[in-house]
């Protein structure tokens, strides 16, 4: 019986003794982590910071640039109405379809931009470390993105528009012109794509500086 409580103790023995080594291993663990953070945050690029607030910056010109081709889109629209009320409307087709080809040019250059934007993103997402101002600034860069999103919206229902205004006057309006509408539809729906790469790179971003 003595020899079963002996046998007993020592195995309560070796699993304390276990429980307390696991314990130590977790608590220098956490320590071990700890340090790592200090050393690659002492490590990180300085002009991290600075940078994501210029991308914010950046993504905020572009809200500004989509804002600007919904508002010349608009006025394409009272420019068709004047066009096809007149005798002969080609004169001022003429005039809209070079209008159309650079608002698709526009809308075209806004993509490029919110791709070249969603690079710089990625960049930063890996050198991003846990820290309350990055944190800001990438909630900063998506907020621009949702304004972002609503512009685009806007855009698009101003040039289904404008669209709808030629299908309805076909008997005057050239195969042409029928392209360069299509067109400029095409350019503005394809911005749809880069405003969401920039949004998911945006918010990797945040998720790595939270």
């Amino acid at each position: 019986m003595a020899a079963l409580l002996l046998c007993m103790a020592a195995k309560a023995q070796a699993a304390w003794n276990d429980a307390t080594s696991l314990w130590q291993e977790r608590y220098y663990w956490d320590g071990l982590l700890q340090a790592r953070d200090r050393v690659a945050r002492s490590q990180s690029d300085p002009a991290l910071l600075p940078a994501m607030r210029a991308i914010a910056g950046q993504t905020a010109q572009q809200v500004a640039n989509l804002q600007q081709i919904e508002a010349y889109m608009q006025a394409q629209e009272g420019n068709l109405r004047f066009a096809f009320a007149q005798d002969d409307p080609q004169p001022s087709l003429a005039t809209i379809g070079a209008n159309f080809d650079t608002l698709a040019r526009g809308a075209e250059q806004v993509r490029n931009n919110l791709y070249y934007l969603t690079v710089r993103c990625r960049l930063a997402s890996s050198q991003a470390l846990p820290d309350p101002e990055m944190y800001k600034a990438a909630l900063l860069i998506l907020g621009q993105v949702q304004q972002l999103q609503l512009r685009l919206n806007a855009l698009y229902l101003a040039t289904i528009a404008a669209r709808r205004l030629v299908y309805e006057n076909g008997w005057a309006v050239e195969k042409p012109f029928f392209q360069k509408t299509e067109l400029l539809l095409r350019s503005v729906v394809d911005v749809q794509d880069s405003v969401f790469a920039v949004y998911n790179s945006g918010y990797a971003l945040a998720m790595r500086s939270r």
